[in-house]
């Protein structure tokens, strides 16, 4: 005798039993091989809908603030002195013969004295912005930058490279960091063109400059 599947010992509640419990076992099986994370395979360019992407990566970029003012003074004075004084005396006697000798009294000073002062001013001011590269990623995540910026301003060619070593939390918002923030900064400025010919010595004025002894 066949059961009625409306009945409530029939065999539609045992399917559902069966089902579910063969969904559990999938779920068992599949939480070990689904360990990684959603959020860690994120797209960091979806990852946050209301911040800006700041550089964290190799090959992100970031752009360097330069507003370096620097001023150097040395003043130096020194004044050396020197004082000698010497004397003696010497007699001559003979128990025999008088020879007429009387004593001698010799005397000798010297005296020398150095003066001189020394004092040196410089001052300059810098200040621009490059965007550079991240090249590397340090093991306690600071980040190795290197940038380049060539222009072109009125004929004359600007150029100016930097490198320096960047900490994640000196980053601000806006993806910029001051380059009073960098450790490790290097920067190299050089302007070629028109002012160059007015600034740079001449040949004759070279050669003369390394011949005069004053």
């Amino acid at each position: 005798m066949k059961a009625d599947p409306r009945r409530p010992g029939g065999r539609g509640p045992r399917i559902a039993v069966g089902l579910a419990v063969a969904l559990l076992a999938l779920l068992t099986v599949a939480l070990p091989a689904c360990a990684d994370s959603i959020w860690d395979r994120r797209e960091r360019s979806f990852a946050f809908l209301y911040t800006d992407n700041l550089a964290a990566e190799v090959g992100d970029s970031i752009t360097v603030i330069i507003n370096d003012k620097s001023t150097f003074k040395k003043d130096d004075e020194r004044q050396l002195e020197k004082t000698s004084d010497s004397s003696g005396s010497a007699t001559i006697e003979t128990p025999v013969v008088d020879v007429g000798i009387t004593s001698t009294r010799m005397t000798e000073s010297s005296s020398r004295s150095f003066a001189g002062s020394d004092e040196y001013d410089a001052s300059w001011e810098f200040v621009d912005s490059v965007t550079a590269t991240v090249v590397d990623k340090l093991p306690n995540g600071n980040l190795v930058v290197a940038g380049r910026s060539e222009r072109n301003v009125r004929g004359e060619e600007v150029v100016t490279i930097l490198t320096g070593i960047v900490k994640p939390e000196d980053v601000t918002a806006s993806n910029t960091v001051l380059s009073s923030r960098i450790a490790r900064l290097r920067v190299y400025y050089e302007v070629t063109g028109t002012s160059e010919a007015y600034l740079k010595p001449g040949f004759l004025s070279r050669v003369l400059n390394l011949i005069w002894p004053f």
